[in-house]
């Protein structure tokens, strides 16, 4: 999907953010950019419009990014529950990265942000989007970046061999 047919939904409590990423998003090429002052303005959103990528702040006033994208992945019957999600944030610390790939966080993006970076986070989330995967404990694209071939003796009988993933 091209970035100029697609419509965004960016999410961050802070407005001049909100107006930094639209404005990088315009000059990308976007031609369909909403915004959410917060997560429960997103989530209201989410609901009642289809979007095709969500890029969501991680630390806002109420609910987190973390929370609204583990609150979206679960909702059953909501028409934008399986979409790609990119975190942008200034948090970069490794237990906020897994919380953020466990509640289904496709892409994660640290602010200071670029224009390379931004890129190519979005062409990851809406062009090279890994397998969705739902079970009784995790909804969301499958946290492997990479599969490695494993030939040892605890191999699984008729196993087809894995392929790497681009990451």
């Amino acid at each position: 999907m091209q970035l100029r047919d697609a419509r965004l939904l960016v999410v961050d409590d802070h407005q001049p953010m909100r107006e930094i990423l639209k404005s990088l998003l315009f000059g990308l090429g976007a031609r369909q950019v909403a915004e959410a002052r917060d997560a429960v303005q997103a989530f209201d959103m989410l609901r009642y419009s289809a979007f095709d990528i969500l890029l969501t702040d991680y630390d806002m006033a109420g609910e987190t990014g973390v929370q609204l994208s583990s609150k979206l992945r679960r909702a059953q019957g909501n028409l934008n529950r399986r979409i790609p999600i990119v975190m942008v944030t200034g948090r970069a610390e490794g237990p906020v990265i897994l919380a953020a790939r466990d509640a289904g966080v496709d892409e994660y993006l640290v602010k200071p942000l670029t224009t390379v970076s931004l890129t190519q986070k979005i062409d990851a989330a809406l062009n090279r989007r890994r397998a969705f995967i739902e079970t009784e404990t995790y909804i969301g694209p499958d946290r492997r970046r990479r599969a490695l071939e494993f030939a040892g003796p605890d191999r699984r009988q008729g196993a087809a061999p894995l392929v790497a993933l681009k990451a």
